[in-house]
Order: structure tokens, then sequence, then C-alpha cells
């Protein structure tokens, strides 16, 4: 879907995509740090709006802790929780509701506003509407894995943990490409300038390698997929606390790989249900994915323009940040501080990957000025 920078005839619309991108940034924050917490199963329903408030009184919070005593995880966990206890882990879940809503009507009530004033054009109305839904489909999502949780096991899902995360991460990525489509003409009308507009993007076309660009263009978006999954593993392990076993590194408490890897029967249970070989596919995944960055900045430099390289430049040192928090979370056995920096920093490496699939969405893209806006 084509969005040119004329799609927003209002000079708010880029301010409020970045602001939509704070909001769900602080969302993905605030939710790593509920679920290491342990405080995401300390409401037990929901409310859309009578739960924007929190209990106001003593016998408002009693009557909070009295529906929590109903869940497993007080009866197995936490029986004989307090008040003051009980509310360390209440508030934590509120806020985090609360920024979701919050989120919700940051984005809606803009949109709306937008489009009945036809400030945006149509193709850039319909990516706003696509990301609405994404942001409702990830509220959603969040609820049932809350509910998960609620039943016998004091633990939501880890799939439902991981399709809630990754949703999350897509309406970011969403909403990432869609300001770097107004920041950025189409690369393709850049090219058909008139007579006296800046020559550099009037170079022949042949000027371009297109194999070379083909294979680059192929690279870089199976390195994002691979990357999202490896996002996806990451949520497996935070579902099953499997960072809490485990804690040595480079080896598995002295082995490549421990020797309980399919224990479970059938076997395709192994790699979503048990612990071990959860962390195994976690480990062994962020080899892969460090390497084949690390080759894609190598091999990509030189055909990449100098106004371009610092994105590389980005990419490389984030992967060797990346890399090093996940081993430092491993060893530490999963401080808040080092696996909240572990997930914001995933988020940054998938945008920054993500940026890489923009830049050669097509064979015009690698002639972007060096000093165009937004390089």
């Amino acid at each position: 879907m084509s969005v040119n920078p004329s799609s927003a005839r209002s000079k708010l619309v880029l301010p409020w995509l970045y602001l939509c991108l704070l909001m769900v940034f602080s969302m993905v924050f605030v939710g790593g740090v509920t679920r290491l917490t342990e405080s995401g199963l300390s409401i037990v329903e929901w409310k859309l709006i009578s739960g924007i408030l929190p209990p106001l009184s003593e016998a408002a919070w009693e009557a909070e802790l009295e529906a929590y005593r109903s869940s497993p995880e007080y009866q197995i966990k936490n029986k004989g929780m307090t008040v003051p206890q009980f509310k360390q882990i209440f508030w934590l879940e509120w806020g985090h509701r609360l920024l979701g809503r919050a989120t919700g009507l940051v984005f809606l009530i803009p949109f709306a506003y937008f489009a009945l004033r036809r400030q945006i054009d149509r193709p850039l109305f319909w990516r706003c509407l696509i990301a609405g839904a994404l942001v409702g489909m990830q509220g959603t999502v969040g609820w049932f894995m809350v509910q998960s949780g609620l039943v016998d096991d004091p633990r939501v899902s880890p799939v439902k943990l991981s399709m809630h995360l990754s949703l999350a991460f897509i309406v970011f990525c969403y909403v990432c490409w869609t300001v770097w489509l107004l920041r950025h003409p189409a690369p393709s009308s850049r090219m058909a300038q008139p007579e006296g507009s800046d020559q550099m993007f009037q170079q022949p076309q042949a000027a371009i390698d297109m194999t070379k660009n083909s294979k680059k263009r192929i690279a870089i978006r199976l390195i994002t997929l691979v990357v999202f999954i490896q996002i996806i593993l990451g949520a497996w392990v935070a579902g099953m606390d499997a960072g809490m076993v485990y804690n040595t590194w480079p080896l598995m408490d002295g082995d490549i790989a421990p020797p309980n890897l399919m224990t479970l029967e059938p076997w395709h249970r192994n790699f979503i249900e048990n612990i071990p070989q959860v962390q195994f596919q976690h480990r062994t995944m962020a080899y892969m994915v460090a390497g084949i960055i690390v080759l894609y900045v190598g091999l990509s430099w030189k055909r990449t323009p100098k106004g371009q390289r610092r994105w590389l430049v980005a990419l490389s040192a984030v992967i060797k940040v990346q890399f090093s928090l996940g081993v430092l979370t491993l060893l530490y056995r999963v401080p808040i501080g080092l696996a909240s920096a572990h997930q914001m920093v995933a988020l940054i490496l998938l945008v920054l990957c993500l940026y890489q699939c923009f830049l050669t969405r097509n064979s015009a893209s690698d002639v972007f000025s060096p000093t165009s806006k937004g390089n």
C-alpha cells in the first residue's frame, strides 16, 4: 500500500504516530516488568470501564484481594498474602492495563479526528485502521493470556504469552514502517524528478547491480524473520521460566546439549513444553542470529551508500549488546533489570532489521540521498 508524505495533510500526523510508538514501547517495557515480577495474575477480572479506577478504600482492597484468593496463584504460591503484600503486585498489573487503555485512546481519538477532517488520504487511512485493529487484537490476546493462568496452573500459557508479545512488536514495527513511508518519498517517484532537480536522483538505473540488490533484499528479509522467530522463542523461555535452569555459558551444565531434550511424548511437545529443549532452542538460535547479522553487515558494507552505513554500524552494535545481555541474564538467573533490557533491545534489533528491509525494499532504494531526511 503506497503512502507518500502528501498523505498527511496535517503537521500533527507524524507527531501523533511518534507518540503512538512511545506508548507501545512503554507498554512492552511495563508488560515485561509485570511478567518478571509475577504480577500479571493479580487482577482476575477484566473491567474495561470500572477497572480504570484502583481500589480507593480498605474495603475495596479487601474485596480485590478476596477475588484474588480464588485464583490458583494465590492457592498455590501466595496463600496468606496480606493487603500490603497484594498491593505490590496489584499496582504493576493495574498500571499495565491502564497504559493499554491509554494507548488505545491515544491512537483512536486523533485517528478519528484526522479521518473526519480528511487530513489523511485513503492509503494512510487504511494503514492506520489496520494498526488500530492490531492494537485491539493485542489487548484481547493479553486478556486470553491472563485467563490461561487463572484455571489450574498459576502460569500463563507460553504460547499465548508469545502471541501477546509478538503482536505488540508487530504493532510497533507496523507504525514504524508507516512513519518511514511518510518521511521518505517513494524511490520510484524520486527517480522521476523534473529537469533541474537534484542530479543524484537522475543517475541511470544501469548503475545499480540489480542481482546484488536482489540478494541483499532477500537476505535482510530472511534475517528479520529469523530475529522474529528468536523473539518468539524468547517468550517461550520467559513463559516457562526456562532461564532459571542451566545458568552456565557457553555449555549447559557441562554439555553442549543436555541429555533430556526429547523426554516428552509425543515428540513435538518437547519444542514447546520441555524446559531444557526450549532453552537450548533459544541459545542455538542466538548464535545463528548473531552470526548472520554480522555476516550481512560485512557483505553489505561496500554496497551501502555512506549515508546509510551508520545503520549497519547500529545493527552490528545492537546485536552484540543483545547477545551479551542474553548471556548475562542467564548467568545471573534472570534479574529484572537485565531481563527487561534484553527484551527491549530485542525490539530495537527487530526495528533496525526492518529498517534495512525498508531501505532495500526495491532496486531504487540504494540511490537514496546519503543526506536525505531520516537517514
